[in-house]
C-alpha cells in the first residue's frame, strides 16, 4: 500500500498525463529517488530488494494505463541479511570504509587468530604446501595477505586463487578465511554467478593491520537460497506494422545490501537506465512508433546477465520480427556524449549511423562513439540469437560512484538524459 502511494503521487507531480518528456528531468529523478532508496535495499537478493522494485515497475506501468507482464524464474544466490561486524584487536571496523566481505563468503560467527601469509607463497604450491605444514594452527585462523606490492598479473592470480575460480587450486586451503589487504574498496560484485566456497574472503584496509598482534572477531549471516527474480515487459502496440517490434530494455536490479547498514543505491547503475526506459514508455504510449514498442526491464543483470540470458531462452516476444534492441545502462553524467556498444555490426550500423547524422544535426550530446560488441550488459544475449540490439551508456560527468554505497542520486548530474532521449526517438521512427 505504501509502495502504491508513492507510485500514485509521483504520477500526479510528475503530471504524466501531459505526455511529453521531462525537459527538467523530472521525471527521472523522482524515479532515482524511489529506486535508489532505502526501501528498495539496493535493488538486490537481500530482504528481497529486486522484488520490490519490479513491483514498482508493475505498479507503474499498470499506472500508465499499460498491461505489465512478468517473466519468473529462479537461481541460487547468497543473501547477507542481519548484523554485520568485524572487530579487529578490539577496535570495531566500518562495513565499506574498512572491510568488505565477498558476497559468496559463507556465514561466520567466530573470534579468531590472524596469520600473516606473504602474497608470494600463493603463487607457490610448494611454498604454500610447506605454509601448512610448519602453521598447524592454520585450521582455526583468519589468514592475512597483502596484496597492496603485487604486480598486477600477479593480483588477479592470486585473488583468482583465493576465490576458488581455478579449479586446481579449489579447496585447498585449510583455514577459516581469507583477509586480503588492500589500500582502498574496489568496485564490489555480484557477477561471478553463485560461487560456493568453503572460506570466507574479506577485503581489509592495510593500515588497520597489525603485524605484531592481530585477533578478529567476525559476525555475519549469508543465507544461500534459490531466489526468484522477475522480468517486467509491457507492449506498445505500432500504428502501422504491429507484427514487428523494437525492444526498449534496462536492467533495474543492483547489488542489494551487505548486512543490515551497507547499501549500493546503484543509480547509475542502473536506476538511471530504468528511469529513461520508464520515460520513453511514457512517451511512446502517447506518441506510438509504426512498430509495436517492447518495454522490457530485466532483472539479475548484475549476477551475470541471467534475466536477458532467460528471457531470449524464454521469449515473450517473436525474436526473429524485432528490428531493433536498444539497451540503456548507466545514464548518469554523459558530458563527453555517449558510447553505442555493437555500432559496428552489420544489423546495427546503420541504426548508429542515423544516430551519429541526428546528432550532428541537432546536437543533442557532445559525441556519439561506437564500439565493438561485448558481453557487458543485457544487448549481449540478442546479439548471440543473431537479434539486431545495441548497449547506449553515458561517457565523462559526474556518476557519484560506481559498484560502491556513493552511487546515489545526488552524483547523478544527468547531462546527456534529455539528449539521449530526443536521439533513441527520432533513430527508431526512421527505423525501416
Amino acid at each position: 500500500m505504501v509502495m502504491r502511494k508513492i507510485v500514485l503521487a509521483s504520477l500526479l507531480f510528475i503530471g504524466i498525463a501531459q505526455g511529453a518528456l521531462a525537459q527538467d528531468s523530472t521525471f527521472a529523478r523522482l524515479h532515482l529517488n524511489v529506486l535508489c532508496s532505502p526501501t528498495m535495499y539496493g535493488r538486490g537478493y537481500a530482504y528481497h530488494g529486486d522484488s520490490l522494485a519490479a513491483n514498482y515497475l508493475v505498479q507503474y506501468l499498470e499506472a500508465m494505463l499499460l498491461k505489465p507482464q512478468e517473466q519468473e524464474y529462479s537461481f541460487p544466490v547468497y543473501a547477507m541479511e542481519g548484523p554485520v561486524s568485524m572487530v579487529l584487536n578490539g577496535k570495531p571496523l566500518t562495513g565499506w570504509e574498512d572491510f568488505v566481505i565477498a558476497p559468496f563468503s559463507p556465514t561466520m560467527h567466530a573470534s579468531l587468530p590472524i596469520i600473516h601469509l606473504d602474497y608470494r607463497t600463493l603463487l607457490d604450491q610448494s611454498a604454500l604446501d610447506q605454509f601448512f605444514a610448519t602453521h598447524k594452527k592454520a585450521k582455526k585462523s583468519m589468514l592475512y595477505v597483502d596484496i597492496t606490492q603485487c604486480q598486477n598479473a600477479d593480483t588477479i592470480k592470486i585473488l583468482q586463487r583465493l576465490f576458488g575460480m581455478l579449479q586446481r587450486f579449489k579447496n585447498s586451503f585449510q583455514c577459516q578465511g581469507f583477509l586480503v589487504g588492500v589500500d582502498e574498496m574496489s568496485a564490489w560484485t555480484v557477477g561471478m554467478g553463485y560461487h560456493k566456497s568453503q572460506y570466507a574472503s574479506i577485503y581489509v584496509k592495510k593500515g588497520l593491520m597489525d603485524a605484531e598482534k592481530n585477533k578478529i572477531k567476525i559476525s555475519y549471516t549469508n543465507e544461500a537460497r534459490q531466489h526468484r527474480a522477475r522480468n517486467v515487459m509491457t507492449l506498445i502496440p505500432g500504428t502501422e506494422k504491429s507484427d514487428s517490434l523494437v525492444v526498449l530494455t534496462a536492467h533495474y536490479d543492483h547489488l542489494g545490501m551487505m548486512g543490515e547498514e551497507v547499501m549500493f543505491p546503484g543509480c547509475h547503475d542502473n536506476a538511471s537506465g530504468t528511469a529513461a526506459v520508464l520515460d520513453l514508455a511514457n512517451y511512446f504510449r502517447q506518441h506510438p512508433l509504426k512498430y509495436t514498442v517492447a518495454i522490457v526491464f530485466f532483472s539479475a543483470e548484475e549476477a551475470g546477465l541471467l534475466g536477458s540470458t532467460y528471457f531470449v531462452s524464454h521469449p515473450l516476444v517473436d525474436l526473429q520480427k524485432v528490428k531493433m534492441v536498444v539497451n540503456l545502462d548507466l545514464m548518469c553524467g554523459g558530458d563527453d556524449g555517449i558510447m553505442v556498444v555493437n555500432a559496428k555490426d552489420s544489423l546495427t550500423n546503420g541504426f548508429y549511423n542515423a544516430l551519429l547524422q541526428l546528432n550532428e544535426t541537432f546536437h543533442w550530446v557532445k559525441e556519439v562513439k561506437a564500439r565493438d560488441n561485448a558481453a557487458n550488459s543485457d544487448h549481449f544475449p540478442f546479439t548471440e540469437k543473431g537479434v539486431p540490439a545495441v548497449f547506449i551508456y553515458t561517457l565523462g560527468g559526474r556518476v557519484g560512484g560506481y559498484h560502491n554505497p556513493y552511487d546515489t542520486p545526488a552524483g547523478a548530474s544527468l547531462t546527456a538524459y534529455e539528449g539521449i532521449a530526443h536521439l533513441v526517438i527520432e533513430a527508431l521512427e526512421q527505423l525501416r
